[in-house]
Order: C-alpha cells, then sequence, then structure tokens
C-alpha cells in the first residue's frame, strides 16, 4: 500500500465486502486490515490486530468481520467503529489452568462466519483447541448460538467450505451441510441434522490411507467372487450412524463401463493391511479389508535395522477358484489364507522354512543330492 511506510507483510486474505463490491477487505499476517476503496483509490479503514492474522470472514450485512488467529483466538471488528480495540474477543476452547492463567490454544486457520433467517448464526473454524496435550485430534468446530459442537476427524484439516442455500453473499445463507477436505479423505457433515452426522460417502477416498507397496490385477473374475467379498467385509464394518439426507454435492455425470467382465484390484500396503477393490465400474470400491498383523504376536515396533514397515507388504497371489490368498511380507514371512465367510479363531499353524544352505565342497553335483540346511539361529 502506497499510504504505509511499512510493509504489512504476506497478504492472507482478500475479498470485497457482501453489499458494497467497491470496498476490498485485505487482511496481512502480522494483523493489519485495511478496507480500500476502489473507486477512490484510497483507504476508507485501518485495523490493527493483537497475534498474526489467519483468516478473515464477512457477516452478510457487511457491516462486521470476523477474524481468527494464531493465538486461537477469534475477533470481530466493525467498518466504522471509533475505537481502535476490536468489538469482540474470544477463545472459544480456552481453559484456565489451577494459578488463574489462561493457557494457550493452538491456531484457528480458518473461520466462516454464515447466518439463518431465524436469526442464529453458525460460527464454523479448524483448529483453536488447548495445547495440553500432545497429539490432540484434528477437529472442526461448529458455533450454532449457544451451542458448540467439536467435529474430531480421522486426519489433519487441509480446508473446509460451507454449502448454503442462498448464493448470495448479502443474503442469509442458510447453511446446511459443511464439506471438509482431510489429507485423507473427504467428509461432508450435515448441519440440518441433530449432533451433526455425517453423509455416507459414496466414493472411496482412502486408497493410499497407508502407502501402496505393492498391488495385483484379476480379470474375468467368477461372478460370485466379487459378492463374496463385499458380503464379509460389509458384516465386519463397525455400524456407523449417517445422515438420512441425500448427499449434497451434485454434479457431473456418471460413466458407463465398457467392460462387461468383473476386475478385482488387490493392494498391499505398509502396515500390513490388504484391501480388495471392485473394479468394474467407474470408481473403485472397497470390498474387504484384511490386516495381515493382526497373525503376529508380537506388538508393531520399530525394529533393530532400522526397517519402520516390517508388515509392508511385497507380493501378494489370488487363486479365484479355490480362493486362496499368499501374502509374503517384508520381514521374510508367507502367510497363506483361505475364505471364510464367517468368522473364526484357531491356532495359527506356523511352519520354519529355511532356505539357507551351508556349502559343501563334496563335488557332488547330482540333482537327486540333498543338501543340509543351515541350523536354525536361537
Amino acid at each position: 500500500m502506497r499510504s504505509r511506510k511499512t510493509h504489512p507483510g504476506a497478504v492472507v486474505h482478500l475479498s470485497d465486502c457482501p453489499v458494497d463490491p467497491s470496498k476490498l477487505l485485505i487482511g496481512y499476517d502480522s494483523g493489519s486490515l485495511v478496507v480500500w476503496d476502489l473507486k477512490n483509490k484510497a483507504a476508507d479503514a485501518r485495523y490493527q490486530c493483537a497475534e498474526s492474522l489467519k483468516s478473515v470472514s464477512w457477516h452478510h450485512e457487511g457491516k462486521q468481520f470476523m477474524c481468527s488467529h494464531s493465538d486461537g483466538s477469534l475477533t470481530t471488528w466493525a467498518i466504522k467503529q471509533t475505537t481502535s480495540k476490536p468489538v469482540s474477543c474470544i477463545f472459544p476452547h480456552a481453559k484456565t489452568n489451577k494459578d488463574g492463567k489462561q493457557e494457550p490454544c493452538k491456531c484457528i486457520q480458518k473461520v466462516e462466519w454464515t447466518c439463518s433467517k431465524t436469526g442464529d448464526s453458525f460460527v464454523i473454524f479448524s483448529g483453536g483447541l488447548t495445547n495440553d496435550r500432545a497429539g490432540r485430534t484434528p477437529s472442526i468446530t461448529v458455533i450454532h448460538g449457544k451451542t458448540t459442537t467439536v467435529l474430531e476427524m480421522e486426519h489433519n484439516v487441509v480446508d473446509f467450505i460451507t454449502l448454503c442455500e442462498s448464493p448470495f453473499a448479502s443474503d442469509f445463507a442458510e447453511p446446511y451441510a459443511l464439506v471438509v477436505l482431510l489429507h485423507n479423505d473427504l467428509v461432508v457433515v450435515d448441519l440440518h441434522t441433530q449432533g451433526y452426522p455425517c453423509f455416507e460417502n459414496p466414493y472411496s477416498m482412502d486408497l493410499h490411507e497407508s502407502p501402496v507397496t505393492c498391488c495385483t490385477y484379476l480379470a474375468d473374475c467368477p461372478a460370485d467372487l466379487i459378492p463374496a467379498f463385499y458380503s464379509v467385509g460389509a458384516r465386519g464394518q463397525k455400524r456407523q450412524t449417517f445422515s438420512e439426507r441425500e448427499w449434497p454435492v451434485c454434479g457431473g455425470v456418471w460413466g458407463s463401463t465398457s467392460c462387461s467382465y468383473a476386475e478385482m484390484i488387490i493392494t498391499g500396503h505398509a502396515d500390513g493391511t490388504v484391501k480388495f477393490w471392485d473394479a468394474s465400474s467407474v470408481t473403485l470400491q472397497v470390498l474387504y479389508k484384511l490386516k495381515t498383523a493382526k497373525v503376529f504376536e508380537k506388538p508393531r515396533t520399530r525394529s533393530i535395522d532400522g526397517d519402520e514397515d516390517p508388515f509392508a507388504i511385497q507380493h501378494i497371489f489370488l487363486c479365484p477358484e479355490s480362493r486362496l490368498l499368499c501374502v509374503a511380507g517384508a520381514a521374510a514371512h508367507v502367510i497363506l489364507f483361505k475364505y471364510c465367510k464367517q468368522e473364526t479363531t484357531g491356532e495359527v499353524p506356523c511352519l520354519e522354512i529355511p532356505i539357507i544352505y551351508e556349502v559343501y565342497e563334496t563335488g557332488n553335483c547330482s540333482p537327486e543330492y540333498e543338501f543340509p540346511p543351515r541350523p536354525t539361529l536361537q
């Protein structure tokens, strides 16, 4: 800005006023904000936040806007205010310790401020939890009126957006769903149903939940193979309460599959899991998830030789007719599985096959000669 002597820092926000497109709100990471008049090419108002700025969201009337900051606070500013302080400053998840001091909170990366015709506002933001313990679960917080709900996520939050019935920024938004992009997933939350349940996702998003280490492809599978894996996979899934409403994201046209035969893809992963996918249609649908690490008694720990993934799958072979599955892992182990409709518990026999031989200079090169195996290392 030419009217400022010092550089305010990097721009982190840029948006126009909902009721006056000629007014541009510019936010800088240093905490400075400017309402810029595009017609007169001059600053109408300036604001200075005490903490670093992360995001800004307008109120639909265009008279106020809300900011999120690096210290876990939310500040509200009025366009025509007479003081240099914000209208309000809150720490949604702040706690007070025994000494009476407020515990520090994590950064609020993004905030969205929307309203409904009933008069209740929605303040939705990511982050902002206290630092009372390490490794806290990533979350999205929904403040609706006087009710605060924390939605825990399985992966880190990349971004989110609120789906509203009105497309106009100057109107009551009437939010009905929240789309959250995670590091390994896409979650859509129903804001009209009590408890904010998730919509059942029609697309598979967990292909790389654990890094893929190998895969195999089966074409022209027996007609009953894919339904068999689907039946056992559906039986083993945890019962989760989904929203009864229809999937809110629409658009695009479903493609038609060109192959007239069944296709299956089997992927092996670094954590020892094996996933079976139906590749017959235009999208991959997970059928069943097999955890090979459960076969071993010892828990997964870092090995002495530095191998971080001792259960990583390296080779997979499935016989479609007999439904026998052979899996080879990174720790020089081979596991043979047999398909079963019902989950069973039993002893797994272990067979040690020595494959390293001592070298004997006997001169006998006959194919019938049996070399004695090397003794097992204890």
